[in-house]
């Protein structure tokens, strides 16, 4: 049984089915999970929209969703089941991990919650619940060597995903956009929730507004996650007075912009990763934020700036995200290039402690070891 509670995991728990059935065809996966998931093969019995939320109130206000997915959950463990694999979702998971240990199932935590971050107590909780951590960022092994937990850092999982454009011309594809093929064009990558992008999106669109006063010929493709459905996307764009281009495809939406602004997550990796200069953007809830800046221990909230610990990314936090302040930082990547390119050579960095290709085969590998 594998469970994800959000897009990233989907993505992620997706490559880990496909993995698995290459190596062991005639195994068979129940659980909760998203479109990658359920095209890779898995027996999807929960689909995972209705969880995808962030911030203390957030979840609360989704308690009643939350609630009956947890006693399907449940349930479901009672369907044969003998190695349970976990994939991010911390608050959701590690309670299925306790009942899991208690009717004698294997647990396997694939991407490790953020034990670096904040709540770092849970590293006791998952040491009794949880039998292999299979861990994605370089760090982690060696702060759950410390507290005597199995584990294996096995690379970050966008590494099998990573690839080029599908495009040959970037001028071609925006001319086939309808949009100016010499234009500056801005990547939008507002996140895969859809509190997230009401928050988030709106002060994009402004920004770009203003970003047109100073530097014309202003376009925007904004990236679609698979989580989300287009049209809805489309709706949110429409009154736009800046061209703009909804795109399901988040390499394409890159490979043909000149920078991006994109939310606090998993997004920020795959922006490094192809190489685009950015603006992080991050906001929830007025209390949940104020909640979690008590409990959080970084000083940067994106991983990009975490994995490389320093803040060469620039990130706009909760009241900063308005369409002033991100008007401004875009400006300043666009008409700065030194500026771009010293980010560039930090991606390098990045890319380089991410690990190697072969991420889903080699967690397969491990989660098999411990399926026999």
């Amino acid at each position: 049984m594998m469970v994800a509670g959000e897009a990233s995991g989907d993505l992620y728990g997706g490559a880990l089915a496909k993995a698995l059935f290459a190596q062991e065809p005639k195994l068979a996966i129940i659980g909760f999970g998203g479109a990658a998931m359920r095209k890779a093969g898995v027996d999807v019995r929960f689909d995972i929209t209705s969880l995808a939320v962030v911030g203390l109130l957030e979840v609360i206000a989704h308690g009643r969703a939350i609630f009956a997915a947890y006693r399907l959950a449940i349930t479901l463990l009672r369907e044969g089941v003998t190695i349970l694999v976990l994939i991010d979702y911390p608050d959701f998971n590690l309670r299925l991990a306790r009942i899991a240990k208690a009717r004698g199932i294997r647990v396997v935590y694939y991407v490790s919650p953020q034990v670096w971050a904040w709540r770092s107590g849970r590293i006791k909780t998952i040491a009794q619940r949880v039998d292999q951590m299979l861990v994605i960022l370089p760090f982690e092994e060696k702060l759950y060597n410390a507290a005597n937990v199995p584990c294996a850092f096995v690379g970050h999982p966008l590494l099998d995903d990573l690839r080029p454009p599908s495009f040959a011309s970037k001028k071609d594809y925006l001319a086939g956009l309808g949009l100016d093929p010499k234009g500056t064009t801005l990547a939008f990558l507002p996140g895969s929730r859809v509190r997230e992008v009401l928050m988030l999106l709106p002060e994009m669109l402004a920004a770009a507004a203003q970003l047109r006063e100073k530097i014309p010929r202003v376009q925007i493709l904004v990236a679609v996650a698979p989580s989300l459905p287009i049209q809805w996307m489309h709706d949110r764009v429409a009154a736009s007075p800046i061209p703009v281009r909804c795109v399901e495809d988040i390499y394409n939406v890159l490979g043909a912009s000149d920078m991006a602004v994109v939310a606090s997550g998993t997004a920020t990796l795959q922006t490094a990763l192809a190489g685009v200069p950015m603006i992080v953007v991050y906001k929830i809830a007025g209390l949940s934020y104020l909640i979690a800046r008590r409990l959080v221990k970084t000083s940067s909230i994106s991983l990009v700036n975490i994995i490389a610990g320093t803040s060469f990314v620039p990130e706009l936090i909760q009241g900063a995200v308005s369409a002033e302040r991100i008007s401004d930082a875009m400006a300043r990547l666009l008409t700065q290039p030194e500026v771009c390119e010293r980010m560039k050579e930090g991606y390098k960095e990045i890319a380089a402690a991410l690990g190697d290709p072969g991420v889903a085969r080699r967690a397969a590998a491990i989660v098999l070891a411990e399926h026999r």
